[in-house]
């Protein structure tokens, strides 16, 4: 059975360290996705979790038709197995 892997922009806060917002990342948006949050290629399916800077946060978001708030918040694209 073959897993599937879903891939989110999640944000969070700077002050409580919790989880403030997550947005999904369509399968057609992930190559852009992984190329601004530096996925190594040993990490073909992007698994792992991978930090964002305010300028690739904010280009993602934008990618995806997201607000987000980088002032407050840290950002990274995280995968999913399912």
């Amino acid at each position: 059975m073959n897993q599937t892997v879903t891939h989110s922009l999640v944000g969070y806060d700077r002050a409580t360290e919790r989880l403030a917002e997550e947005f999904a990342v369509p399968d057609g948006v992930l190559p852009a996705a992984k190329k601004l949050a530096h996925v190594p290629s040993d990490d073909p399916d992007a698994l792992m979790c991978y930090p964002l800077d305010a300028s690739g946060a904010r280009e993602l978001a934008q990618l995806i038709k997201a607000r987000i708030d980088p002032k407050r918040r840290d950002y990274f694209l995280e995968g999913a197995a399912g």
